[in-house]
């Protein structure tokens, strides 16, 4: 008995939108590096440490607390 009938799961996927595909055409264009692409100003970000810092303080507070 053959099921000649039936689709192949492959021809008639429940969900067409994932349907296997393969890429054939490939871009072989380099790209920048990412240091040439950048948006960083000067000096951005030096407050960050000082964030941290209070966090961990606050983190270290709470500890202390819960356990005492």
């Amino acid at each position: 008995m053959s099921d000649s009938g039936q689709p192949k799961p492959e021809d008639a996927p429940l969900n067409p939108a994932l349907k296997s595909t393969t890429e054939r055409i490939y871009d072989t264009s380099s790209s920048p590096a990412p240091v040439d692409t950048t948006s960083a100003k000067e000096n951005e970000g030096e407050g960050w440490p000082i964030v941290w810092l209070v966090v961990l303080a606050i983190c270290v507070a709470l500890t202390l607390y819960f356990i005492f």
